[in-house]
């Protein structure tokens, strides 16, 4: 599976200098480092895709990104991109100059490139200053060994003469400026004036020593703005929850700023292909072959000699030379699959996978570039991603403006839903939060959280917005059942169940409050919530027919990324009476309030399903 954040689309993919980029790269540049070495570095269609976005530009000419985040699986070459990447920007034209005129051309080492007309044409960066983070002291690592490599040897290493300095510890580039690498020691020093920057395996970056480089250049870009447009590169495979690694921050920061929770202009691109797959599908090894097809693509080698493409339903067929399978599907209809060119024997990961020894955490951020859940998760990465919604509907809508919304495509105003609400006033979040009864579908209707800034001191939220949006859901959708966390809201929640106690079927005991629910003080109820969701997550999901009666444990998520986060950074601890799930600490940015609005909602179903079932067996029979 791709997510692209944000994904760009006909004029901002064309409007970028990422096409004259990769046939620099493939012209010039060769492969450095392992069993190719000296061959030239190609780009699949996936990765070409990625070079657009990375090299767009706005309407006036800069550019779009000034953090660029690359994330693949363990042995896909993003080292390899990355040094040629480096390389392109130290001796190339990379930055934006105008727009191309009909016939205007660019030479260079005697090849040509012919421009587009209204292309981008670009300028060379005065005294380009490029690092290569490299993670242990003493090593330039892989990727400046590349560049060390094509520099020497390679195509580029022609301009020796004309002022190519080619050193083991900096390569100083012809009209000035230089390559070096750089160590967590070396980049302490604040005061540099860097153009460009890569960091290979950012997931790596979980030192206070890492870190503190990371931040360090990340803050040196900023100085030459005006001239230079800088820009960092990080490329990754799956980071380890918990480690605080920039790979971490990095993949918390796009998808914070995907759900609209970065108010102001982040920046950042996030590129991320993975697989998603069970730990119970483990045993399964056509699945677990399926999955690796997924999540390395092209770059897996074909044992046909033929390129493939995977559709959604999980099909793999044949691509012609135009890239069109027999049905008319396209590289933008599904996912690439082994190819003609691919490099990678994926019975190696296999063999790796099976190991006895192997961590299956391990294989699910090496092999498959997925989340793997930290130890004391409440609900497994893999149960997650198995109980998303709408995915690709929901992506369409990464920007706070049509985010709020995007739920009503799904949800009728006439089928029977439930509502839950979890609140706080100047700290954490407050979600409302509702469930299709159908189906078991949770959505998130309203969510407020308490900012990350300086303005956290005097947030805080704003009732009458919450109030507003429950009693329009009351008054416009058939609610059911609504359940509310009293803490902080017993007075709102009280003028709700006196304006719609009536209009409710359920309520969450036989008798007394109809929405009220005391999440502090009812444990047994609270577990029994619970139990019921953690287990409907252990099930697989299975969508109603038409005119059927729901499936009481059927759970899902709408593919909302605040939904979904809360519920990821769900953490379970044992009490006296069972468990109970926290924040992974007090003091945590990463909510759960949307998770428990969830677990209230879920429960009111479930309370509905009930009871529908009662009136139904109590329907009396004829007796003939």
């Amino acid at each position: 599976m791709h997510t692209r954040i944000p994904e760009l689309h006909g004029e901002d993919l064309t409007r970028s200098m990422g096409m004259f980029a990769v046939w620099w790269i493939e012209t010039f540049f060769r492969v450095g480092r392992g069993g190719g070495v000296g061959l030239p570095e190609t780009f699949d269609m996936d990765e070409y895709v990625f070079m657009l976005h990375a090299y767009a530009l706005t309407e006036w000419g800069t550019r779009r990104f000034n953090r660029v985040f690359y994330s693949r699986a363990k042995g896909k070459n993003k080292s390899g991109k990355a040094a040629g990447i480096c390389a392109f920007e130290g001796l190339a034209p990379c930055r934006f100059d105008h727009w191309a005129e009909e016939g205007e051309t660019y030479e260079f080492l005697g090849e040509v490139y012919p421009y587009a007309k209204g292309e981008p044409v670009g300028r060379m960066v005065q005294m380009p200053q490029i690092l290569c983070l490299a993670t242990a002291e003493g090593q330039t690592g892989n990727i400046f060994d590349s560049i060390y490599y094509n520099c020497d040897q390679g195509p580029l290493s022609q301009l020796k003469g004309v002022g190519l300095d080619v050193g083991r510890t900096r390569i100083g580039l012809p009209e000035g400026g230089e390559i070096v690498p750089t160590t967590s020691g070396a980049a302490s020093k604040d005061g540099g004036l860097e153009t460009f920057a890569a960091c290979d395996e950012t997931h790596l970056y979980n030192t206070n020593k890492l870190r503190n480089m990371y931040k360090t250049v990340q803050r040196n870009l900023g100085k030459r703005k005006g001239d230079a447009d800088p820009w960092i590169l990080e490329t990754s495979t799956m980071y380890k929850p918990g480690e605080e690694s920039i790979a971490e921050t990095s993949y918390k920061y796009a998808w914070d700023t995907a759900s609209g929770k970065i108010k102001h202009r982040s920046g950042i691109y996030f590129d991320h292909v993975y697989a998603n797959i069970d730990l119970d599908d483990f045993a399964d090894e056509k699945k677990v072959l399926r999955a690796l097809q997924v999540a390395y693509g092209a770059s897996a080698e074909s044992s046909d000699g033929k390129d493939h493409l995977i559709l959604p339903d999980g099909r793999m067929t044949v691509l012609n030379a135009d890239g069109v399978d027999p049905e008319g599907h396209t590289y933008w209809d599904g996912e690439l699959g082994p190819s003609k060119d691919g490099w990678i024997d994926l019975n190696g990961q296999m063999d790796q996978i099976y190991q006895p020894d192997s961590d299956p955490a391990d294989s699910m951020r090496y092999y498959f570039n997925t989340l793997s859940s930290v130890h004391d998760a409440w609900l497994t990465e893999s149960d997650i991603q198995s109980h998303m919604l709408y995915r690709d509907e929901m992506h369409t809508a990464f920007n706070s403006i049509r985010l709020d919304g995007a739920w009503q495509r799904f949800v009728t105003k006439r089928e029977p839903i439930t509502l839950g609400f979890d609140g706080s006033v100047s700290d954490d979040s407050t979600a409302l939060v509702g469930c299709r009864v159908s189906d078991g579908m949770l959505f998130l209707i309203k969510l407020e959280s308490a900012p990350d800034g300086p303005e956290k001191a005097t947030w805080r939220v704003n009732r009458d917005a919450f109030d507003g949006m429950a009693r329009w859901m009351m008054d416009n959708y058939n609610v059911v059942g609504f359940f509310a966390d009293v803490a902080y809201f017993e007075q709102m929640i009280g003028g709700w169940e006196k304006d719609y106690g009536k209009k409710l079927k359920v309520g969450p005991r036989k008798s007394g409050d109809k929405i009220k629910f005391w999440t502090n003080n009812w444990y047994k109820d609270m577990q029994v919530a619970l139990d019921n969701a953690h287990t409907a997550f252990r099930y697989p999901y299975t969508e109603p027919e038409r005119k059927s009666k729901p499936i009481k444990d059927d759970i899902a998520l709408l593919a909302d990324p605040r939904l979904v986060n809360h519920f990821r950074n769900a953490r379970r601890r044992e009490t006296r009476t069972g468990y109970a799930i926290y924040k992974e600490s007090p003091n945590s940015p990463d909510k759960i309030d949307a998770c428990m609005a969830g677990l209230l909602a879920y429960t009111a179903r479930g309370k509905y399903l009930e009871l529908a079932e009662v009136k139904r067996r109590s329907v009396p029979m004829r007796i003939y």
